[in-house]
Parts: structure tokens; sequence; C-alpha cells
């Protein structure tokens, strides 16, 4: 693959849809001071083309979060100094169910509120799930993977896990700077669960995991830059695979075009500001342009 070729394209839109045939997601995350990551992942879900976007934060940034973008939806959940405190997830539960996808880590800390909301999550089979940053973490720390309970069926939804090296390496114990073993450790953390992974990077590959019926499948994207080695960078990439996922995608198919449009987006970022000078701000503004580029008006429906 090349920059100039995605992987697939998105279904066109026909005049008789409407903001439910885009996709309803839900990003799960933030915390006081970290109130930015979930605002970025959810304003690019909104820009990648979803049609119902809500972001679920503790409290104590509702306000925060709900000014940066007049569409964007707010569910504010119980707090404990200033992070999601253990009650935040009986008022979670009931929206789980009807979402399309749901992303969870971006600045949610690491405590016991977010670690109830992780586990519960990763116990549902219904809904699409990205799972990144404290998310994550998390699930290192309670060693949640070690086993096959959660192992995903040919019918569960699918999950896309989104590390960086760093998170990698405390999911699997293989070195963040042994770039060539954390590959092949990602490939067999995914045949292992069934899921699919992204292995964010330079460049960036996914792989997806094998099954009676489906051999491994591997990704090296072809877009991006070192401009997108800054804060905030990651938490887009969640929001574009939430979204992705909301609109219909396979979780191997919109973490495939998610990694493509991400780079291409700061590509353009870094085009108009600088690679030095870009933020994720900055990716965000891009990604909309970018998203129309996949929309396939010649199909109604994306290959996989």
């Amino acid at each position: 693959m090349t920059a100039a070729s995605p992987p697939l394209r998105l279904p066109s839109r026909e005049s008789a849809d409407h903001k439910g045939t885009f996709g309803r997601v839900l990003l799960v995350g933030g915390s006081r001071g970290m109130a930015g990551s979930i605002t970025l992942s959810s304003i690019a879900a909104l820009h990648t083309g979803s049609g119902l976007v809500s972001a679920a934060v503790p409290d104590r940034v509702l306000e925060t979060v709900a000014g940066f973008h007049p569409a964007l939806m707010t569910t504010a959940l119980p707090c404990l100094d200033g992070s999601f405190a253990t009650e935040a997830w009986p008022e979670l539960r009931p929206a789980v169910a009807r979402q399309d996808a749901i992303g969870v880590g971006p600045g949610m800390g690491t405590g016991e509120g977010s670690t109830v909301i992780v586990e519960e999550l990763l116990r549902q089979r219904r809904t699409a799930l990205v799972i990144d940053a404290d998310a994550l973490n998390i699930i290192s720390q309670e060693h949640w993977f070690d086993d096959d309970a959660c192992a995903r069926v040919a019918d569960n939804a699918p999950v896309v896990l989104t590390p960086h090296p760093g998170e990698l390496a405390r999911l699997t114990g293989v070195d963040a700077k042994d770039g060539a073993a954390q590959l092949t450790a990602a490939q067999q953390l995914a045949d292992r669960l069934r899921v699919t992974i992204v292995v964010k990077g330079g460049p960036t590959h996914v792989v997806d995991g094998c099954s009676v019926d489906r051999p491994r499948r591997a990704y090296v994207n072809g877009t991006g830059n070192p401009g997108m080695g800054t804060a905030g960078c990651g938490d887009v990439l969640t929001g574009v695979i939430t979204s992705l996922l909301g609109q219909g995608l396979s979780g191997w198919d919109a973490a495939r075009l998610g990694v493509w449009i991400h780079g291409r987006a700061g590509d353009a970022a870094a085009a108009g500001i600088s690679q030095t000078g870009m933020t994720a701000w900055h990716l965000v503004q891009t990604l909309a342009a970018v998203a129309d580029e996949m929309v396939d008006r010649r199909r109604t429906a994306p290959s996989s």
C-alpha cells in the first residue's frame, strides 16, 4: 500500500440517510487535568462521520469537555477527586447497549472507578469496543489478558486495541525498543484473544487475530509523519477508529482505514502548519476533509 491508496473506502451517503444511519458512538474517559484527551477523541469521531457522538466523563470535567464543540453530547458520571468513582459504572451501564461502538481509555486514569468501567466493558460482548491509553494500562495492571477469559468468538462484537510501544510492553512483557519482537507479540496476542491490534509507531502496523476459518492478517500503514509524535494524536486515532466501527466496519477494516485516515490527516496538518509546530488539534481540524475523500460515491458498501 502507498499513501495514495487507502485500504478501502466508506459507503456513499444517500439522500434518505440520517444521523442514525452513521452510527451512535460513545467515548469514555477524561479526568481533572486530562479533559483534553477525551475531547480530542470525541471530536475526532464527529469529524470522521459519526451521526451521534457522546462523551461520558467525570462530573468534575463535564463543562470543560462540553465547551469544546456544540455538536458533542456529554454525560456526567460520579467522580472522586476528579476521576471516575466506583458509582460511575451503574450510571453508564444503560447507555452501553444503545451504542454502535464505544472507545474507552483516553485520560481516564487507573483508579478504582475506571477499573470497574474497563472490566465491565470487557465483559459485554454486544457493542464494538476500542481500548486505548489508561484502559490498556488497567488491563496490564490487573493481568486480564494473561489467560483467554477475554477472548472473542465469531458472533461477538469486535475489539480493537491501540497501544503505543510502552503500553504494548506492559501488555506483553516485550521491550518497547524491540520493534520486531513487539510485532510478533502483538500478533500472538491478537491470535489468542481474536482481536485486532494497532501497533502505533513509524510506521503503524495493524494485526488481526486468526481463527479456524480466517488466516492471520497484517497491514502496514503508508501515511503519517514524525510531526504526529505529539501529545493527543493517539487520542485522535481512538476517535477515528471508534467512529468507523460505529459506521458498520469490521474491526480489521476500521483499524486499517482508521490509521490511514489518521496519518493522511497528519500529513495535511504538517503541510499546513509544519511537522515541528503541529498539534493534535491541528490534526482534528484536517480530519473532516480527509474522511470525505474516503467516500466511494460509486458504491453503497465498504469492502472487507
